[in-house]
């Protein structure tokens, strides 16, 4: 055999062999990408820990922005695992999260702040038995001085460059740059972004505000103060700070003291296709030292022979409004409304736990042990529309009839009712993203 024939046969060898060893290069190349397997959230009082599962240990930049207030946290390039987005509620520093691709090849996640806050701690933790590799950060929470202060600083690798290969690297100082425009530029299909779970991103959630009572009907009347005012009053103060949110298109039942039957009311939420409906009311029982709020979703059956009592005196306002299914049989008709109705039970339940959680953080006072409870009120019964009623608190106590006809009171009711909304959709579009 000449020499040129052995020769073409080593470089047909090395073809082969190349080719074959060409899947697991590429194999190496890609595992040897950083890849985030979930981000879960925890909280300990009112600190918030934020923890990134990663496929291996990597280099970081971490600071924070104002107006808002954000969370910024720098990564090598990154390939994201599909998972359920989750949201701390109860005390975090945390509203939502988002990410992108910056034009020097980074990966950029963005955490919105509910308040201002500090990097406690950030560090790493290497993958053993039981858990992969670990980015933690702890936030804690601070005045506005502090984040101030504290917002210049950057923990991590502050030259943070893309491996090789990569984009070229930006400029060292271009960490405080915004890029909010790039992020949310970003193509949420791709594999680089999480599931767009920022609620209120997209949409506007149609949320219908009852106030109980009103016109010939005043609803509950003690120590000089009446329901149908009351009501009126703090659902008009809960739809100012709704709308001023940018979140909501916000619908009264009624908006001046005038008689609408319970049937109006709720055949209003479904005619405005409503996201939520918030019924509102003041209570009265027949003994004056009982005081505090409920919130009642709904139940065939009452929860106890108190709120069933309740219940009977709302329920002689009007009528059960009927759902219109004549395209189908009554039988028909029967189980679809009672799926439709158990679904938005469940809605309807998470929505008051929710509730109940921001009362408790706002300092809205509450009726233990007990809070929510559940009764057959006819204006949670529309089958299509998730629903609670808030009775505030009790006028037939002296001293919450005096707090609750403050303006001051119906400021604190309706910023906890806003915060309970925004938790319920924040937690519906993490659930939707799954």
């Amino acid at each position: 055999m000449g020499t040129g024939c052995v020769r073409k046969h080593k470089l047909f060898f090395i073809i082969i062999i190349s080719l074959l060893l060409l899947p697991v290069t590429l194999y190496a190349a890609v595992s040897s990408r950083l890849q985030i397997d979930g981000i879960r959230f925890g909280f300990s009082g009112n600190d918030t820990r934020v923890v990134l599962d990663l496929n291996h240990k990597t280099k970081f930049r971490a600071f924070l922005l104002d107006r808002p207030y954000r969370l910024v946290l720098d990564l090598p390039p990154v390939r994201w695992k599909t998972f359920k987005a989750r949201f701390i509620e109860n005390n975090s520093a945390l509203k939502s999260y988002r990410s992108g691709t910056l034009a020097n090849g980074l990966t950029r996640i963005i955490f919105d702040l509910e308040k201002p806050a500090v990097i406690r701690d950030l560090f790493t933790l290497p993958a053993s038995d039981m858990e992969k590799n670990r980015l933690v950060i702890d936030l804690s929470p601070c005045s506005e001085a502090t984040f101030s202060a504290e917002k210049d600083n950057v923990i991590g690798k502050r030259d943070l460059a893309p491996p090789a290969g990569a984009a070229a690297a930006a400029d060292a100082d271009s960490y405080a740059a915004d890029q909010d425009k790039a992020v949310r530029a970003a193509d949420p299909g791709t594999e680089q972004s999480p599931p767009p779970a920022v609620f209120g991103q997209n949409k506007k959630y149609v949320v219908v505000l009852d106030p109980g009572h009103g016109g010939h009907d005043p609803g509950a009347e003690d120590n000089g103060v009446e329901e149908k005012y009351l009501t009126l009053a703090m659902a008009k103060e809960v739809k100012r700070e709704l709308e001023a949110t940018g979140r909501y298109k916000v619908y009264l039942t009624r908006d001046r003291d005038v008689y609408v039957t319970l049937q109006e009311r709720v055949e209003m939420s479904r005619r405005v296709h409503a996201d939520l409906f918030v019924s509102i009311h003041a209570n009265k029982y027949d003994r004056s030292d009982v005081r505090g709020a409920l919130i009642f979703s709904f139940s065939e059956k009452a929860s106890d022979k108190e709120t069933q009592l309740l219940a009977d005196s709302e329920n002689n306002a009007g009528y059960i409004a009927g759902v219109d299914m004549s395209a189908q049989s009554p039988d028909v008709a029967n189980i679809l409304i009672d799926l439709a109705m158990r679904e938005k039970m469940n809605e309807s339940n998470l929505f008051a736990n929710l509730l109940i959680r921001s009362f408790e953080q706002r300092g809205v006072r509450l009726l233990m042990p007990h809070p929510h409870r559940s009764a057959n009120f006819v204006v949670l019964r529309a089958p299509d529309v998730p629903a609670v009623l808030i009775e505030t608190g009790f006028i037939s106590n002296p001293r919450e009839a005096q707090l609750l006809d403050t303006n001051a009171f119906h400021r604190r009711l309706a910023a906890a009712i806003v915060s309970g909304i925004n938790a319920y959709f924040r937690k519906m579009v993490a659930l939707q993203s799954h």
